[in-house]
């Protein structure tokens, strides 16, 4: 292990807001958390390169919302243009807003490729190590055995399904079985029992890749088919959307305490997940916190627990004060980093957290929109028809859409969400922000 590695005091997944001077490094870690990334399948390839494209985004609002002394480790890419030229705006838009970020000097660029590999080389003195998630990717940088099998067991799917209700936290009925016993009688009868349908849930892979909805065990075989016969699969109660409010809320896990860092509402375009609803409107009853507070019990009793404090998102459903938790996820959740630039512009009303894309050709106009309607921490947008845009990232790996190069962006729309759209539609080409149009606010 290279000398600087050893000279590390902390390395773990935990919470903003660290006093020590952190290398923040982040790169797509999920898949390898249970598969070995030498033995995937095509399709668990494909959806591996495109989660690690994506990560960039994170990197880029880690530069925002960590402190001026931390590091960051970036994909080499964000030095090439455009994407040298975009990443300067958006921090020097942060700078803008209010925030105290990274100092651009330590940005430290790092192959996609390899990432962790190159990080564990550079000789950069830190006091900690914020990964996304323990993993089995990042294992040159943690080098310790017991925090990669807490964290398997924790971010198991499997696991929680199989332990939650031991600690009184309600889950979906769930049967956990294999590919080979699709054909079974218990299978069989799930399906008459739910006849509009189940829930099969693998392991591994993030942004709901793992994640799928079967009508039939036909279904469940094309959805598998690339798999080996032994694979372990949950299949799961689908809970009805018409009654249920899918919700999220961040724990924060440490030898000392467990308590709720924020909530969230789950937004969706098209039945997709694309970003949260966050501030007075989103719902936290005592019933609710009740169960959150179980389920962090259930992460410290597993050993996912920290002095530091460590990150714990959990998924659940809500009904009035009825609460179903599907699972958790040990470890920086998408939504811990609006949390995050809200906190630190001191903004307290209700904001909308989402990715969206655009066009390649139009990000400059996008970079001029951002510049137009930056939140201005003297002049906070109030009332209707008002609104503020809080950039957070963009990936520098383009993805194809209908066989042009679109840009996954990452953003908050502080004030009038409607605002913001009427903004674009006026401002803008239809090829940017294409998702905002189709995301819908309300609860319930």
């Amino acid at each position: 292990m290279p000398d600087n590695v050893e000279q590390i005091r902390r390395v773990g997944s935990f919470l903003p807001d660290q006093p020590y001077v952190c290398l923040y490094a982040m790169a797509g870690d999920d898949c390898s958390l249970h598969f070995e990334l030498d033995d995937l399948t095509p399709g668990q390839q494909a959806d591996h390169e495109a989660n690690q494209a994506l990560t960039g985004m994170l990197q880029l609002a880690l530069t925002g919302i960590g402190k001026p002394q931390d590091y960051v480790a970036l994909y080499e890419r964000f030095q090439e243009p455009p994407w040298a030229a975009a990443l300067d705006v958006y921090h020097r838009t942060f700078a803008r807003m209010g925030l105290s970020p990274v100092d651009a000097s330590h940005f430290r660029y790092h192959p996609r490729d390899g990432f962790y590999q190159s990080v564990a080389r550079d000789p950069t003195s830190v006091e900690m190590v914020n990964l996304y998630m323990t993993s089995g990717s990042n294992a040159v940088l943690h080098d310790n055995a017991r925090a990669l099998e807490i964290s398997r067991n924790v971010n198991s799917k499997l696991h929680f399904a199989l332990h939650a209700p031991k600690f009184g936290i309600p889950v979906p009925y769930t049967l956990v079985t294999t590919k080979a016993a699709l054909d079974g009688a218990e299978v069989a009868d799930l399906f008459r029992c739910y006849p509009h349908g189940l829930m099969l849930k693998t392991l591994g892979l993030a942004g709901a890749r793992n994640v799928t909805s079967v009508d039939s065990v036909d279904d469940c075989r094309a959805y598998l088919e690339e798999y080996a016969d032994d694979l372990e699969i949950l299949l799961q109660e689908k809970l009805d959307t018409r009654r249920f409010t899918e919700m999220t809320v961040d724990l924060n896990v440490s030898d000392q305490q467990i308590s709720i860092s924020n909530v969230r509402q789950i937004l969706f375009a098209d039945g997709l997940w694309v970003g949260n609803l966050l501030g007075h409107s989103v719902p936290l009853s005592a019933a609710h916190q009740a169960v959150m507070l179980k389920v962090g019990e259930y992460a410290r009793a597993h050993g996912y627990s920290t002095p530091e404090g460590s990150n714990c998102g959990v998924d659940y459903f809500i009904d009035g004060d009825d609460v179903i938790v599907t699972e958790i996820n040990a470890r920086w959740t998408g939504g811990l980093f609006p949390v995050q630039f809200l906190r630190q512009l001191g903004w307290t009303g209700d904001a909308v957290a989402f990715i969206d894309m655009a066009h390649q050709e139009e990000l400059h106009q996008v970079l001029s929109f951002i510049d137009s309607h930056r939140y201005d921490p003297a002049a906070p947008p109030q009332g209707t028809g008002a609104f503020a845009f809080v950039p957070m990232g963009f990936s520098p790996y383009p993805t194809e859409l209908q066989g042009e190069p679109y840009v996954f962006v990452w953003q908050i729309v502080l004030g009038d969400f409607e605002a913001f759209k009427q903004a674009r539609r006026d401002e803008l080409p239809e090829r940017a922000f294409i998702t905002a149009e189709r995301i819908s606010l309300g609860l319930g």
